[in-house]
């Protein structure tokens, strides 16, 4: 009963002090073989969460909860594979035709309706002037320092798309080109002037226009107007790209079709396949870099106790296993394990698929440098057999140091 209510003291002794202060109880009550016990009560309190291991702690008991079906299950398999040199060809020229196909715009690709005239749509406002009829012509007057300018007034197609006119009253403009328009107004106007000369222009394009959203310094509308308007075009209007623009991945919506445009190809590649003409409610969106990133984690860094591991956005162009591992400071002289250099990537379908590199050989690097890495990319480096298990060793020091520490404790 005694050694009981003992035991009991003890463990609330260690649960609101010391590891020392404990062992001063158990001496103050003349307890040796309880010296051992505290150890192993000092233990199961460390590992349930106590205040005698720095830092936090969580340990659930209960069994978690699985969900998975036949279709997914909840653990996966993975495919291993060794980098070789015809994997690596292999790997580069399946790369390349995928580069090349989207390359173009897919199912938005320029064809001959896509350079056809600008067609009026409500709210455009046109000037329109009539030869020899002033006041079918109002003009409004601008003063600059360089004088004074008169120009014609605009005239608004309004929403059902009807430019009133004197003389001839409503005319259906939208729709038409501005050739069209010109036309059925003078053979309007033929029936109260002789021969009309009729000369019209778009004052402001407002019927039409394309969105632009993300990674541009001025995202919004952009108008199209009667020039053809180029993706390229449109983002110069919009002031350029930021410096967190994703070249590889700009998407552009139209109809409630997607497809990708790789504007890197554009810019830099000369590639104008994909610069394709905008049409009127296209959605062009240029996302952020941040998820071209690459994750580099393991045995990485050249000098002892300096840990690399890190995640870091990809730059512009092409990027080699060389180049990462190089880029990390390089395999751990200390720890690493040449042999066990893998990168890991989900396949088409989203299955694990796994690559080996075996860097015992500091020859294999060349191999490595044409092998090209991809975003979301896992780069990890294991450490060798005895790195390990001197990990594993270093963590009873601790405990070694308690135990030495009762053992020289007189009672």
């Amino acid at each position: 009963m005694r050694a009981t209510l003992l035991i009991h003291k003890i463990s609330q002794i260690f649960s609101k002090t010391s590891l020392k202060q404990a062992y001063l109880f158990a001496r103050l009550f003349n307890v040796r073989l309880f010296a051992s016990t505290c150890l192993l009560a000092s233990l199961g309190l460390a590992m349930s969460g106590c205040t005698l291991l720095p830092g936090m702690s969580a340990r659930y008991f209960k069994s978690p909860i699985v969900e998975e079906s036949p279709e997914e299950p909840a653990s996966t398999s993975y495919t291993l594979v060794k980098i070789t040199p015809k994997l690596v060809k292999d790997m580069n020229a399946e790369q390349l035709s995928d580069e090349k196909r989207s390359v173009g715009a897919g199912p938005f690709a320029n064809s001959d309706e896509a350079v056809a005239p600008y067609k009026l749509g409500p709210q455009d406002t046109l000037r329109i002037f009539v030869w020899g009829n002033p006041d079918l012509s109002p003009v409004t007057t601008t003063v600059s320092q360089g004088g004074t300018a008169a120009t014609p007034a605009g005239r608004t197609i309004n929403d059902r798309g009807e430019l009133y006119f004197p003389f001839v009253g409503n005319i259906q403009a939208a729709g038409l080109t501005i050739a069209q328009f010109r036309e059925q107004l003078s053979q309007r106007l033929s029936r109260y002037i002789k021969d009309p000369q009729v000369e019209v222009d778009v004052a402001g394009f407002r019927s039409q226009k394309v969105f632009l959203a993300g990674e541009v310094k001025i995202p919004g509308i952009v108008p199209v107007t009667d020039q053809p308007l180029r993706i390229t075009d449109a983002i110069g209007l919009a002031g350029g790209l930021t410096p967190e623009a994703d070249l590889y991945n700009a998407v552009l919506t139209r109809n409630k079709v997607t497809t990708n445009i790789n504007l890197n190809r554009i810019y830099y590649g000369g590639e104008t396949s994909a610069n394709i003409i905008l049409k009127s409610g296209d959605v062009l969106s240029i996302p952020d870099r941040q998820v071209r990133k690459i994750f580099v984690l393991g045995e990485l860094g050249n000098a002892a106790g300096i840990n690399q591991s890190r995640s870091y956005v990809m730059r512009r162009g092409r990027m080699s296993l060389t180049e990462v591992i190089s880029d990390a400071g390089g395999l751990n002289p200390f720890s690493a394990a040449p042999g066990k250099v893998y990168v890991m990537r989900a396949d088409q379908n989203g299955e694990p698929l796994i690559y080996q590199l075996n860097a015992s050989d500091a020859s294999s690097l060349i191999l490595a440098e044409q092998f090209t890495m991809r975003p979301r990319d896992v780069l990890f480096v294991s450490p060798t057999d005895i790195t390990e298990l001197g990990r594993f060793v270093g963590q009873f020091f601790p405990l070694t140091s308690g135990v030495q520490a009762v053992a020289n404790t007189p009672f």
